[in-house]
């Protein structure tokens, strides 16, 4: 009798005893992205201008690492974060180029005549 208590005494302590529990995780930012012409960019700070909607927006990214391979004028691609209430660049990726637009008018095909080929004759005997 006096066994099952000691192994009761010590099952239930251990089972008191839980391992702490892990930190809440930080919630996730959202990747962001936007496209525009590169206005100025420096070894921090990197802004460009995009429309959007029809109204030209400027807006600034601040660089942890410099980019060497954009240059003013380029129509870029960026992906960004917000971190600490200022959007962070993340990657930078030269702009697709667009489809070029059709104004509807196409131009007349030319059409070959078509050329029929007669029957090969055959030698009569």
């Amino acid at each position: 009798m006096t066994a099952a208590l000691m192994l009761l005494v010590f099952t239930l302590a251990f089972a008191a005893e839980k391992p702490p529990a892990a930190a809440p995780l930080p919630p996730r930012v959202p990747e962001m992205s936007a496209a525009g012409k590169v206005m100025e960019i420096s070894d921090t700070v990197l802004r460009i201008e995009r429309t959007l909607k029809g109204k030209v927006e400027t807006m600034e990214f601040y660089l942890e690492k410099p980019f060497l391979n954009i240059k003013v004028g380029e129509q870029i691609r960026v992906n960004y974060r917000e971190k600490e209430g200022r959007n962070v660049l993340l990657r930078v990726a030269p702009a697709k180029k667009t489809a070029v637009q059709n104004t509807g008018k196409e131009a007349p095909k030319e059409t070959k005549p078509v050329v029929t080929k007669e029957a090969p004759k055959t030698k009569a005997y």
